[in-house]
């Protein structure tokens, strides 16, 4: 029994801990930057949750869709696209003058179930594969400005992850991927994204060998999305900056491209004030080395969801709280750590 009240002693004080803190913003994110700021958009969120759409359109100027543009959302059939969510978003996006980024033309983990009962040879595929990419692009040419084509392809030791793409096309389908977005819509912006890109590792120099490779065969890639899903510590600024800046010096545009900062790696026993301002610091240290970049070259930085309720990490564990915004829709102070640093 005493161990049990010892226990809940602590968390009555450290529930006192987590008082208010005054927001700081004299100016929204969208106001104040020099770059696009996006987030992650929920479309079931967009239409029926207030505080959600009201701070979404307050602060940000980029959406990316978290799901509605993902192959098995639209393309649950073979011979079917479903358009509705995104025809919707992007009307909204047009009215209220915000940037949308097309995410994404191929990922292994959203791909349609009919996918794994299609049968035909390399050129059955990578007809398929045309279809698809040029499907979408086309019906929102001009509108959406840039996409996403391929998403997380390679292992983090630099090999081709095994896709269903690399199993029946080959390593070329990301060539072709990109070849057949471009023909689509000339004018798009188009980036291949991917995680851990934040890091001096083997992954990044296959990723930027292999794109180095398409633009000398004369196949458009114009940026890379470094996913940037970090925690407080790892991997450091510098190592962030570093790979940033080296990307940038291969003649690539860089969108921080679904950031969040999760709290799993701070003291257990801290208070939520200290952690709180641990992640103002590393939100702060983020934004200031995008800043370092020539502005023709920052693309803009997305953090991915609105809010801590609103995160794909919270599932995971509430301890992440990941985001600029609690769940309440409050400015945390990693928020005031984002305007600091423009």
């Amino acid at each position: 029994m005493r161990k049990i009240a010892g226990i809940l002693l602590l968390c009555i004080i450290f529930s006192f801990s987590f008082k208010d803190e005054p927001a700081c913003a004299t100016a929204s994110l969208r106001q104040k930057a020099s770059f696009p700021v996006g987030t992650a958009i929920n479309t079931e969120k967009l239409k029926y949750e207030e505080r959600y759409w009201e701070t979404a359109l307050a602060e940000f100027n980029s959406f990316t869709p978290e799901k509605v543009m993902k192959p098995a959302f639209i393309h649950p059939e073979k011979d079917r696209f479903d358009f509705s969510e995104t025809d919707q978003l992007v009307k909204f996006c047009f009215e209220n003058k915000i940037r949308l980024h097309g995410h994404t033309l191929l990922w292994h983990k959203a791909e349609p179930h009919w996918l794994d009962d299609f049968e035909g040879n390399a050129e059955d595929w990578e007809q398929l594969m045309k279809t698809h990419i040029q499907t979408i692009v086309s019906r929102y040419k001009g509108q959406v400005k840039s996409w996403d084509v391929v998403n997380e392809a390679f292992n983090d030791d630099g090999s081709l992850r095994k896709t269903i793409w690399l199993k029946n096309i080959g390593p070329s389908y990301i060539e072709k991927a990109f070849f057949y977005a471009a023909e689509a819509d000339p004018e798009a912006l188009l980036f291949y994204n991917d995680y851990s890109l934040e890091h001096l590792s083997a992954k990044l120099d296959a990723v930027l060998d292999y794109l180095n490779g398409m633009r000398a065969a004369g196949v458009a890639v114009h940026g890379l999305g470094m996913q940037m899903h970090v925690g407080l510590y790892f991997p450091p600024a510098e190592t962030i900056n570093t790979s940033a800046a080296r990307i940038a010096a291969e003649g690539f545009v860089v969108h921080y491209s679904e950031l969040d900062v999760n709290l799993e790696e701070a003291p257990l026993f801290s208070s939520r004030k200290k952690i709180n301002i641990l992640q103002k610091d590393r939100v702060k240290a983020i934004v200031s080395g995008f800043m370092q970049l020539s502005a023709r070259q920052r693309f803009g930085i997305t953090l991915w969801g609105v809010s801590d309720n609103d995160s794909w990490l919270m599932e995971e564990s509430v301890r992440s709280r990941p985001l600029l915004f609690d769940k309440r829709y409050r400015q945390k102070p990693a928020y005031c750590g984002f305007l600091e640093a423009l």
